[in-house]
């Protein structure tokens, strides 16, 4: 029954979110991109479940020993400079994280939100815990960070098909950032496990 309840809860975060004028995020029920038969399927297939939140646990870049690991996302970014262009922008809204989730990019929708915090703190700490009760959302904002951070335009230059970080400076404060966001979810855990004990 748990494992059904989680099913239940991803159908519902993968609706689009409304953002208004004043950037104020609620989540309203609208069409999903699914089919009725394809929700079905996740809803009944574990394996399907499991295989996509290990997509979304799979950090873009991965280091064993002295070698890189690329994800195929990763790969793209580093390959693709239009695609690269798209993604990367100097400024994210909420409405760049509901085109995300809109089309099923919940790594970019928490990177862009890495990049909104902490300026939308309670926000963005608000809805990315909201994840956490069907994905590990902890697990999924580092990956994010180990996706996308290697590869903007502000932090790395691609010469020849390789990164190389040209402001350090900016990519640790992104990763300040990623893990203060994990610490607050692992602090919301510990409350939620307290206050229902």
């Amino acid at each position: 029954m748990q494992q059904r309840s989680k099913y239940v809860f991803i159908l519902m975060l993968l609706f689009l979110i409304r953002v208004d004028a004043q950037q104020d995020v609620a989540i309203k029920e609208v069409e999903t991109m699914y089919t009725q038969e394809q929700l079905a399927q996740i809803m009944t297939n574990g394996k399907v479940y499991d295989e996509w939140v290990g997509a979304l646990q799979e950090p873009g870049v991965k280091v064993e020993g002295d070698q890189m690991i690329f994800s195929s996302e990763a790969q793209r970014l580093l390959s693709n400079e239009a695609y690269r262009n798209v993604v990367y922008k100097s400024e994210y809204t909420f409405e760049d994280v509901k085109t995300s989730i809109a089309n099923a990019e919940i790594q970019k929708s928490f990177w862009q939100m890495i990049r909104l915090y902490p300026e939308h703190q309670e926000v963005v700490l608000q809805y990315i815990y909201a994840y956490d009760k069907a994905v590990p959302s902890d697990k999924v904002v580092s990956a994010a960070f180990y996706t996308y951070a290697f590869f903007d335009p502000e932090i790395t230059e691609i010469k020849d098909g390789k990164p190389n970080v040209i402001r350090p400076d900016i990519f640790e404060e992104y990763l300040r950032r990623t893990r203060e966001i994990v610490g607050y979810i692992n602090y919301f855990r510990k409350e939620e496990k307290k206050n229902k004990s």
